[in-house]
């Protein structure tokens, strides 16, 4: 089928996506981190039931409890690190978590810090809970991006005490994985300066073959105590719409403390969104084994058409998640890449510089989407290397 008939289908199925909603028919959207490959079937039906029977009031308490104990299974099995349902809290989203965790574990005059470039709400959580923003930017080498530890270490001493790490791993948007030996520097510097770590894991389903995640938890005991592991059904199943995810507290004081803040304030996820995330996390392995595929098929295409252009645009293939961050550093797209490539490209992504302060000459892409448009995609951005 050609991109054109391919790009309509897509449209015409995602009225209620603000992917698809939110610019003119003519630009081809690759920014919002969602996937435009449907839900898992299982997941699909069980919510169609629930709509015949009119079932959309508020849910008994059991099927949070068996969304939280499906979660926990789907960790042990997955991930191999274990995390008892009586240690977790059902949130709206991963984001909500973020406020949570820094406004009740986190000194008032403290920093929190991230490394970036970074998804965009580590920067507009800390300022809106009133902590110092401390950043320290991952660094290209051997067309990788690792983490500068002398920079880190420094910007952690000016974190403490009591401030906290505030982790994405799968790395969101560079898509790296970082592997036990960078979990375990994360934790020694966290301990060291007695900082809390908060470790946004939402990504963790979404690694390539030759990159397994580890949740930092399982580094040991003690840094377990320490952390906060905050995931959700929304990125593996494409759930995002549905606003359910889990916090889980590595230790009674941080359970305390979450608590404290009163319900009205954490709120609760909806019955649906309950429903939907239990069943994924139930029975959906195989739907998500297929997506990775596609996934991966993917992005080997969309780097295998963007190297003979990397003199104008550089990017790393991510070992997890479905992004792409490209540097136009090199070519001349103003007055920001992303602004350029929808002016004169018709293709959307999200703009560098809400992941890094000055990065206007980067944007983030999303590749889950019909194999067919990545093409399409590749030769709007070229197009405009072009011209």
């Amino acid at each position: 089928m050609e991109p054109g008939l391919i790009e309509g289908k897509i449209r015409s199925r995602r009225r209620y996506s603000v992917k698809w909603t939110e610019y003119p028919k003519e630009i081809l959207p690759a920014w919002i981190a969602d996937m435009d490959f449907g839900i898992p079937p299982l997941v699909k039906e069980g919510l169609a039931e629930a709509i015949e029977l009119s079932e959309t009031g508020y849910a008994p308490r059991q099927m949070t409890l068996d969304y939280l104990e499906a979660f926990s299974r789907w960790q042990l099995e997955e991930h191999q690190v274990s995390m008892d349902a009586s240690e977790m809290i059902a949130l709206t989203d991963v984001i909500q978590g973020f406020y949570l965790s820094i406004e009740s574990l986190c000194a008032k005059d403290a920093g929190v810090l991230f490394l970036t470039p970074s998804y965009p709400p580590f920067f507009s959580s800390v300022q809106a809970t009133n902590r110092k923003v401390l950043t320290s930017e991952l660094v290209l080498h051997d067309r990788r991006y690792e983490i500068d530890f002398d920079d880190f270490a420094k910007k952690a001493e000016k974190a403490s005490p009591g401030g906290a790490i505030l982790l994405c791993n799968p790395q969101n948007p560079t898509g790296r994985v970082f592997g036990i030996g960078e979990l375990e520097s994360i934790a020694q510097i966290a301990l060291a300066n007695d900082l809390w770590i908060i470790s946004d894991e939402i990504h963790a389903d979404l690694c390539y073959q030759g990159s397994i995640h580890t949740p930092i938890m399982s580094i040991a005991p003690e840094v377990a105590m320490k952390t906060v592991t905050l995931s959700s059904a929304s990125k593996s199943f494409n759930l995002a719409g549905l606003h359910t995810a889990v916090l889980h507290a590595g230790s009674a004081e941080i359970l305390s403390r979450l608590e404290s803040i009163p319900q009205g304030l954490r709120g609760s996820p909806g019955s649906l969104g309950l429903l939907a995330g239990q069943i994924a996390f139930s029975s959906s392995t195989q739907w998500l084994k297929e997506m990775l595929r596609k996934l991966d098929a993917n992005r080997k295409l969309f780097f295998e058409l963007l190297e003979p252009y990397r003199d104008k645009v550089r990017s790393e293939m991510p070992e997890a998640t479905y992004l792409a961050w490209l540097d136009f550093s090199q070519s001349p797209l103003k007055p920001t890449a992303q602004q350029h490539l929808l002016k004169h490209g018709n293709i959307a992504l999200n703009p560098g510089e809400a992941f890094i302060e000055g990065g206007t000459d980067f944007s983030r892409l999303n590749f889950a989407t019909e194999a067919e448009l990545i093409p399409e995609m590749v030769q709007r951005i070229v197009s405009c290397l072009r011209n």
